[in-house]
């Protein structure tokens, strides 16, 4: 039964609001829309950011109920006739295109709180997204919202939000920005273009960021599509180029880490060729593991961009959803790089000794600066891998090259024996094993307090230890406390 709410004014003074069955024919009218609606099917790939592969949802409209759908139809539909009847009264085409993209943006803010994915967050009376985090979310219930009121989430505070924005971003004294849709491993610049380059580039398999896109993809497409022909060629978007880890690619995961560390190399290189010789390059880096770190480092060194610096700045909303049920990465690492001219061939006898040298008197300003904990061995790695950084290859004397593993491995070795001699005021830090550097540099660092994972993860990647690995050793003396790590002081504690 579909009830319709009868709500003239004279049948209110008389009886009320009152309802009757929806006539057959408008039901039958309601199941054409939803049978042709959004029927674009959801890729069964398990790194959706859950936890079992999701097989309840079949397709993108699976992730709105009836409502939801014909309410975000009837939107999509209104869209795309502002931009007929712009052209009709006389609106200049390029004019009407900026409008309806707006509006199709806007739309799909709409979208992310219109889905039964949404979630209520009772700590602060107000919901979430869809996209509380970078997946899909299950939960156990969804919250819904009015969307033709002027209350929260609704279209009207979503479009004013647009309105506000675009009068601001107006006011800018540059040149419009151009932008351009190209693969990062060609792109399509001449040689020594950009004085700046900025990337925050993908982290192995963190996130699916084009298969979750296609939640947004599909509606726009409805909406804008028409507009941007190139742009939304495809069903879904375009996913066998992504430089990410998918275990479903050909080769299962072994090669598609080894796909995504030679792309990766080669998006390093794509910037080295177009930056200009004074130029800079910033990459963001926010990923947990060791290895994900080495990774990074080789690519750079292998691409001919000089790391010049390294730090620690933090990003991420303390409160989000996955900061709260994990421990998670507060922060991210920002690294300054450089485009200079290299010397063919180190020795890696003496790039150590001038690593040794250089890194110590780099260590000892950012002591006296006061800088401490996870910041500083961070710091050191930047200075020292600029080191490095001066040859196109450094080798020892048997030939073999010398990478990222056995450059971290030297930096942090360096880094804690100074840390570690300070602290103690002794010299046999050579003496002790990374876990007693970690107690010791995390003593220093934080004392007895527990600490966000993310501090307590980058102050052990200094010590050459993974903090995930070591706090689930029996009688080990880390622990993980949802979101925190902890060391224990005695044996006595941990029980």
């Amino acid at each position: 039964m579909t009830p319709t709410i009868l709500d003239s004014e004279q049948l209110w003074k008389r009886c009320g609001r009152i309802y009757r069955i929806e006539k057959s024919s408008k039901i039958y009218n309601y199941s054409l829309i939803f049978a042709t609606a959004i029927r674009n099917p959801i890729v069964k790939y398990a790194a959706y950011g859950l936890k079992r592969r999701v097989t309840v949802f079949k397709t993108w409209g699976d992730l709105f109920n009836p409502r939801q759908k014909l309410t975000l139809i009837t939107f999509a539909e209104k869209v795309r006739q502002a931009h007929a009847r712009m052209l009709e009264g006389g609106v200049e085409a390029e004019y009407a295109k900026a409008v309806v993209s707006y509006l199709g943006v806007t739309l799909n803010r709409l979208i992310s709180a219109q889905s039964t994915l949404t979630r209520w967050r009772p700590d602060k009376q107000s919901m979430e997204d869809t996209f509380s985090r970078q997946a899909l979310p299950m939960v156990w219930d969804f919250i819904e919202v009015n969307p033709v009121t002027n209350g929260y989430r609704s279209w009207n505070e979503l479009f004013t939000d647009t309105e506000k924005i675009i009068p601001h971003l107006s006011q800018t004294n540059f040149s419009p920005a151009t932008i351009t849709q190209s693969s990062a491993t060609a792109l399509p610049h001449t040689d020594n273009f950009f004085d700046a380059v900025f990337t925050d580039p993908p982290y192995y398999d963190n996130v699916p960021y084009s298969y979750l896109s296609d939640f947004f993809y599909v509606w726009l497409k409805r909406t804008v599509g028409h507009l941007y022909p190139n742009l939304f060629a495809t069903p879904l978007t375009p996913k066998s180029n992504e430089i990410v880890v998918y275990a479903n690619k050909p080769g299962g995961k072994d090669e598609a880490n080894k796909f995504f560390e030679d792309n990766l190399k080669k998006s390093f290189q794509e910037i080295h060729r177009v930056l200009k010789p004074s130029g800079i390059a910033t990459i963001v880096y926010a990923h947990k593991s060791v290895s994900g770190w080495e990774t990074l480092v080789n690519s750079l060194l292998d691409s001919g961009l000089i790391m010049t610096g390294a730090w620690p700045l933090r990003t991420e909303m303390g409160a989000r959803l996955n900061a709260r049920e994990t421990a998670s990465l507060a922060s991210s690492i920002y690294i300054v790089a450089r485009k200079m001219e290299r010397e063919p061939t180190g020795f890696y006898n003496e790039v150590s000794d001038d690593l040794r040298r250089y890194l110590n008197e780099k260590l000892h300003r950012l002591w006296e600066e006061g800088i401490g904990g996870a910041d500083f061995f961070i710091a050191a790695i930047g200075s020292a891998i600029e080191v490095f950084g001066r040859y196109e290859k450094v080798m020892d004397y048997e030939g073999e090259i010398i990478r990222a593993d056995r450059l971290l491995s030297d930096v942090r070795r360096i880094a804690t024996d100074y840390a570690v001699q300070q602290i103690l005021h002794n010299g046999f830090s050579g003496e002790i094993t990374d876990l007693t550097r970690f107690y010791v540099l995390y003593r220093w660092s934080y004392g007895a307090a527990k600490v966000q994972f993310d501090d307590a993860h980058k102050l052990a990647m200094s010590c050459n230890i993974d903090v995930a690995e070591e706090w689930g050793r029996s009688r080990g003396f880390i622990k993980k406390e949802k979101e925190f790590v902890r060391v224990f002081l005695t044996f006595g504690e941990l029980k």
